[in-house]
């Protein structure tokens, strides 16, 4: 067993999937480390840069899918053949300064009652960004996702729905408990894991797996929170960038929908009104 593994899907990030890896083993000083890298069927350079990084360091794991498993798979795989206390899920995009991962696992290792830390996500400039949510209500959806929604909540509301949604009545100037912990780069206990019974749901391939994650974490009693002196460069959505526009909206929906049909089916019919084309449209996917 070792300190923690680095989990890391990739899907033709190739351009800064390097960047990546290298700020990692850069970054990751005085902590023993396993980097576990999932490759889905890329077909740009990635392949190579993954058998790179494996030939050259035996910290290195690489998996390769012969086609696009996404995200939740993905990690899942990952999860599969790691040994560490904890588990870090990367996304490709994600540059690491400051030992961002020694520092997250400093601070689980001393806050036992913690089971997710995340850390302050900048921009390439270093301005914060949003990167956290709550756990989303329909009322959270129709704000950030219809245009209808989002016009009532800027011109009527103030704002009010999407700003809740996004937790900006925080400043995270102090470590703050939050709901929701994304998957762009987070540190998982993985006791806490183990005893949720699976990682990822792979209901959500791309998805709202984070989502769903949080949501169990929570009402497992896990407590997540984030760390504002720890900070990690995100670039943001580089793989994603590259799907076809209509294929992610369709991931994005189907998420939604099952998301809202799984926890919250009080909830459900409303989103069915607000987007009905898009909910006939996922009858033919269960």
């Amino acid at each position: 067993m070792c300190e923690v593994s680095i989990i890391i899907p990739n899907w033709n990030g190739g351009e800064v999937l390097s960047r990546c890896l290298d700020s990692i083993l850069e970054h990751t000083q005085g902590v023993d480390f396993e980097l576990i890298l999932i490759d889905n069927g890329s077909s740009d350079s990635s392949r190579d840069t993954v058998e790179s990084f494996a030939a050259r360091d035996p910290r290195v794991t690489a998996i390769f899918n012969d086609e696009n498993l996404f995200f939740a798979r993905a990690c899942n795989q990952g999860y599969e053949c790691s040994r560490g206390r904890y588990l870090l899920v990367a996304n490709n995009d994600i540059l690491l300064v400051d030992d961002a991962v020694t520092n997250l696992v400093r601070y689980a290792s001393v806050h036992p009652e913690v089971g997710v830390v995340t850390p302050l996500f900048v921009d390439r400039d270093g301005r914060p960004q949003e990167f956290v949510r709550r756990l989303p209500t329909v009322l959270h959806i129709f704000a950030h996702y219809h245009r209808l929604g989002r016009a009532l909540d800027r011109f009527i509301l103030g704002r009010r729905v999407q700003n809740h949604y996004f937790y900006r009545d925080r400043d995270f100037t102090d470590v703050e408990e939050i709901e929701q912990a994304g998957a762009s780069f987070s540190l998982f206990r993985r006791d806490l894991i183990g005893n949720l019974g699976t990682f990822f749901d792979e209901e959500y391939p791309l998805l709202f797996n984070d989502v769903d994650l949080a949501r169990r974490i929570k009402a497992a009693g896990g407590i997540s929170v984030v760390v504002p002196e720890i900070r990690a460069v995100h670039l943001g959505g580089l793989s994603s960038q590259k799907m076809d526009p209509k294929i992610y909206q369709r991931f994005r929906f189907d998420a939604i929908f099952s998301y809202f049909r799984k926890n919250h089916p009080m909830q459900y019919p409303v989103l069915c009104c607000a987007w009905p084309l898009r909910w006939w449209s996922t009858r033919d996917r269960r």
